[in-house]
C-alpha cells in the first residue's frame, strides 16, 4: 500500500491528518499539539480577528 503524500510537499509522506480540513500533511505542515495544519490555523486567526473587529465596532457604537 502506497503512502499518501503531503498536500504541500509531494516528496514527503502525509503522516498526519488535519482535524479541520482532513488533508494529509507532513510533520513540517502541521501543528502537532493541536493537530491542525498551518493553513487552517492562519485562516482561523483571520476569522477571529474579523470577529473581534466587528464586536469592537458594535461595542463602540453602543457606547456612543
Amino acid at each position: 500500500m502506497a503512502a499518501t503524500p503531503c498536500i504541500h510537499h509531494e516528496d514527503q509522506n502525509g503522516e498526519y491528518t488535519c482535524r479541520l480540513c482532513n488533508h494529509q500533511h507532513c510533520h513540517a505542515c502541521i501543528h502537532t499539539k493541536t493537530g491542525i495544519c498551518y493553513s487552517c490555523l492562519s485562516k482561523g486567526i483571520v476569522i477571529i480577528l474579523v470577529i473581534m473587529v466587528i464586536l469592537s465596532y458594535i461595542a463602540w457604537s453602543a457606547l456612543l
